[in-house]
């Protein structure tokens, strides 16, 4: 024995190096071991949904849209890894289609079957847009095809608002878990939102068609700091902060610049109201139209004496009777009353209460705009940079909430006056993003569709 401490002692650089190998080692098998328990653990509940017999609210066909180029092109091994077994175990007929470039996912839509109880998106946040814009271009702005989210890209918003009970270090349980929320069914509505290029002050480019989204859309700061954060991923976990202090981040902070310059913005907003819904805004509000369905569909089939006297049979088939509103009846004047603003700002973000759940009006749906703080100095970027990145809300200025809401990128002549800009010139060195995808700054209008999209929930 004192032989042994005598040849480590004489040799601890190599000791050293040992036990952190074994260390290691050991912990690899631990979290192995773990990993193999939670998927046997599902996996065993999967099999007892394919056991039984399939019931109307328990999807049988399933559609997977897969972006194998997600997560650094890991997303195809870690859905054959973690997510299928699940779907196959579950007794479900699984349609998988694989996206080949950017923007294939909103043509595959169309080629999907029509009788697909759910579509399952394989991705981050950016396949989820692509997705269902293709899905509510074809088939309307009221998503009836409930969606799943597995969360296998670089970014999941909308994943970590729907499964937000689970640590975002344990990707495994999340992939599992997500997977697991198809199989059971359980869905819920959430809102999204619509976003059209606006071609002059009054009318839509009616050529553009519009884009859809759920998670959220960000300009300035925020986004140039993501951006540039991604350039830097040789830096490991330090790449957030590197692009604080590197030169070469794009964002300026010259105020007195005539054109606009990345991280410093200055718009004209136009927005109404949030509205539970009137005769104003009935007509375009898809979830107040859903049409009720038939009492007979409902009860359950029985004899015909057994209906008659059964009070519980009576009661369901009288449940959509006295509950349906008259919009057309109700008069709010705010719902068309249009407000306007100019904004100078270094970080704009538009979202939905669907993810962003701070300060939610339950009552009334509405989206959030909020405009962050006017960055002047070196010093203010890497200070506001650490709070956009920790995601804390001091770094909100104001907030705006509003059913929806015009952006107008807005530039200064050489007399000092606001102009709405029209040349694309003057923007195209500046992008924003929807659902972290980057696009051509325009000017915009959101409008939010809420209640829109059923997605599957643990």
């Amino acid at each position: 024995m004192v032989k042994i401490f005598r040849t480590i002692r004489n040799n601890w650089k190599k000791s050293l190096f040992g036990a952190g190998l074994i260390s290691y080692g050991i912990n690899y098998g631990f979290n192995h071991y773990r990993m193999l328990q939670m998927m046997r653990a599902y996996c065993e509940e999967a099999i007892k949904y394919g056991d039984t017999p399939a019931s109307s609210g328990q999807p049988r066909k399933i559609t997977v849209v897969l972006n194998p180029a997600a997560n650094k092109r890991k997303a195809k091994k870690l859905f054959e890894k973690y997510c299928a077994p699940i779907l196959y175990l579950s007794g479900a007929y699984v349609s998988i289609i694989e996206t080949e470039r950017e923007g294939h996912a909103r043509e595959l839509i169309d080629k999907i079957d029509p009788n697909t109880n759910a579509v399952v998106i394989a991705g981050g946040d950016g396949t989820l847009s692509e997705t269902l814009t293709g899905l509510m271009r074809s088939r309307g702005e009221l998503c009836h095809v409930p969606v799943g989210v597995l969360p296998l890209g670089q970014t999941n918003t909308v994943a970590a608002a729907i499964f937000g009970h689970i640590k975002k270090q344990d990707s495994i349980e999340w992939m599992a878990e997500a997977s697991m929320a198809v199989v059971k069914g359980n869905t819920k509505p959430i809102d999204s939102f619509r976003i059209e290029i606006l071609k002059n002050e009054d009318t839509s480019n009616n050529e553009a068609k519009p884009v859809y989204g759920i998670g959220k859309v960000e300009w300035g700061l925020r986004r140039e700091l993501k951006r540039r954060s991604e350039s830097l991923w040789y830096l490991g976990p330090l790449k957030k902060y590197a692009c604080l202090v590197f030169p070469g981040t794009g964002l300026h902070t010259d105020p007195t610049a005539q054109h606009h310059s990345r991280g410093l913005i200055t718009a004209k907003l136009r927005y109404t109201a949030p509205c539970k819904g009137c005769s104003a805004c009935y007509n375009q509000r898809p979830d107040l139209m859903q049409t009720i369905p038939k009492t007979e569909n409902t009860a359950p089939r029985t004899s015909k004496w057994w209906n008659i006297i059964s009070l519980k049979n009576r009661r369901a088939a009288q449940t959509h009777s006295g509950s349906r509103t008259d919009y057309n009846s109700i008069i709010n004047e705010a719902c068309s009353t249009v407000e306007e603003k100019v904004i100078n700002t270094s970080d704009l973000c538009v979202t939905t209460t669907s993810v962003d759940t701070d300060n939610v009006d339950e009552d009334t749906p509405h989206i959030l705009l909020k405009i962050g703080p006017t960055v002047k100095s070196q010093g203010e970027i890497i200070s506001h940079g650490m709070k956009l990145f920790k995601e804390e809300n001091t770094i909100v200025v104001d907030k705006l909430r509003a059913k929806q809401i015009e952006i107008r990128p807005i530039s200064k002549d050489e007399k000092g006056l606001l102009n709405v800009k029209e040349n694309k010139e003057e923007m195209k060195e500046d992008c924003l993003s929807i659902d972290n995808e980057d696009y051509e700054v325009r000017p915009i209008k959101v409008t939010l569709l809420p209640n829109s999209v059923k997605v599957f929930c643990p």
